[in-house]
């Protein structure tokens, strides 16, 4: 074999190499398989009985908890995540102090309006994290 079909050899060697690696690393990040909605128990009873507390002090004397009930949510905010609520949510609201709660307040009263919808409940609370919240779909209630 001569020197410069070493060369060749190796070079196609070094690229099947290269190639079979990428393809490797490629197949192992897969998309999430497993989508996640509100329909996943996303908030905690308590997180739910703060909110509507919160609720009752904030957001009572413009809106009553039936203006977010009865599949109004899920018609509004179908096909968004969960941080798009909560960023409309805690960027306008309420109206006389827009973004003047704090954010464990917005998923309190976020709690309290998925209770409200009757979607289901869970062990944990809502998180506050716009990467998380992210990961939940707004879903109608198959109820």
């Amino acid at each position: 074999m001569t020197t410069s079909n070493r060369v060749v050899s190796r070079f196609l060697l070094a690229a099947v190499l290269l190639v079979a690696a990428a393809v490797s690393m490629a197949a192992s990040v897969q998309p999430n398989a497993d989508p996640k909605s509100i329909l996943d128990r996303i908030y905690s009873v308590a997180q739910a009985e703060r909110g509507e507390s919160r609720f009752k002090t904030s957001c009572s004397s413009c809106h009553t908890p039936l203006s977010f009930a009865g599949g109004s949510f899920a018609d509004r905010w179908s096909g968004q995540t969960m941080a798009e609520v909560f960023d409309f949510v805690s960027n306008a609201m309420p109206e006389n102090d827009p973004g003047g709660l704090k954010k464990t307040d917005y998923a309190d009263v976020l709690a309290f309006i998925l209770r409200a919808n009757a979607y289901p409940a869970g062990n944990e609370d809502l998180p506050i994290d716009h990467d998380t919240l992210k990961q939940y779909e707004i879903v109608p209630n198959p109820k």
